[in-house]
């Protein structure tokens, strides 16, 4: 299994889209790129660069990939193109059981489009040769009943190695999709952290401390020989120490916690921009230790009883 990593937020753009191999077929996943948001350390300029870099480089992945994955509609997932996916076997996320409004509007006006052969991937089982894909059932995007809908997670098996990709469960925010996960037995893990750039706005303290753990019950559950969180978390600049829990017990479990961009031996974007550019929305703050998160979860409490 020979897996690219094609375009993550670590590398500048909001996108989780990566290639594999096999010896019997090239899969893209996810091929979709958006523009970062307003606290992401780089100028216009410079975001404008890199949207243009990596529309290419997920361009190229389609034409050279015989399988496309969507595993939602979300347009950091899916390029809106339909001319790009012709002659593709698409393996796509339900456009019409388990999803919001906004999804179904969106698969609605691509899918009739696409002149390819479109499969519905939810809960099903794909082989091709020796490789097998497997898709999850519909998992919510976030917390249960959140308004982002649904997303489909996928494993790549070629009876050599499993990838696994969790899509965007927005920090595996669930504790029971951890043993999903765990029953693939993946070699690979890409996950998405939390987004911590909206804490305090629609994510609160207490929702970053049940991803912070279910991250941890990952680690301790699996044995993969790469754990790779990006996309929400590598958003912003302050996610070390924000994740600081999880960092330090893939430490002591010698387990490897890192970004797309540090597999390719490369300094996340989000880093490099703050220390280049200096800071955007955030110019102070500190290591969260889980003792740190409950004395500020209590405070919360105690003000929203007020």
């Amino acid at each position: 299994m020979e897996i690219k990593y094609i375009a993550f937020d670590s590398f500048g753009i909001k996108s989780s889209c990566f290639q594999v191999k096999t010896a019997d077929c090239t899969i893209t996943v996810d091929p979709g790129i958006a523009s970062e948001t307003n606290s992401f350390p780089l100028t216009m300029s410079e975001k404008s660069i890199l949207d243009e870099k990596y529309y290419r480089a997920i361009s190229k992945a389609i034409h050279s990939s015989n399988i496309i994955i969507f595993t939602h509609y979300h347009w950091d997932h899916v390029d809106p193109n339909p001319k790009l996916y012709k002659n593709k076997l698409l393996l796509v996320k339900d456009p019409k059981k388990h999803i919001n409004r906004s999804q179904k509007e969106r698969s609605a006006e691509l899918l009739p489009k696409i002149k390819a052969e479109i499969r519905i991937a939810d809960a099903q089982k794909f082989r091709f040769g020796k490789t097998e894909i497997r898709f999850s059932k519909a998992l919510w995007h976030g917390k249960i009943n959140t308004g982002l809908g649904y997303v489909v997670m996928v494993t790549i098996d070629d009876k050599k190695e499993r990838l696994l990709y969790t899509s965007d469960l927005n920090g595996i925010y669930i504790s029971k999709y951890v043993n999903l996960i765990a029953k693939e037995k993946p070699n690979y893990i890409i996950f998405d952290g939390a987004p911590t750039y909206l804490l305090g706005y629609i994510m609160s303290f207490e929702n970053l401390k049940k991803c912070i753990k279910n991250t941890i019950k990952l680690l301790e559950k699996t044995s993969a020989k790469l754990y790779i969180i990006d996309h929400h978390l590598l958003r912003d600049y302050r996610y070390k120490e924000l994740y600081y829990e999880a960092f330090q017990k893939a430490k002591k479990l010698k387990k490897k916690l890192i970004t797309a961009a540090e597999v390719i031996g490369k300094k996340p974007k989000v880093i490099e921009g703050y220390q280049k550019n200096g800071p955007t929305r955030w110019k102070e703050w500190e290591t969260l230790t889980f003792k740190k998160l409950d004395k500020i979860i209590k405070h919360a409490k105690a003000i929203a009883k007020k």
